[in-house]
């Protein structure tokens, strides 16, 4: 578990910095989730929606924004 947090928020992480819009990034983030969430379940889906947020908070922290 404590593995896809850390995998989960540095992919969030990664997305923040690709991309520069916050609509674009959780644009991206939602895609994810759903796609994760039709394979291994709805509640995984929104736990890794939370997980990939994270690591956009972690971007924001990082950048001082």
């Amino acid at each position: 578990m404590l593995g896809y947090f850390v995998l989960f928020s540095v992919i969030g992480f990664l997305a923040a910095t690709f991309l520069r819009k916050e609509q674009s990034i959780f644009t991206a983030y939602a895609i994810f989730a759903v796609i994760w969430g039709l394979s291994n379940g709805l509640i995984w889906g929104l736990v890794t929606f939370g997980e990939l947020t994270a690591g956009f908070f972690i971007f924001k922290l990082t950048q001082g924004k």
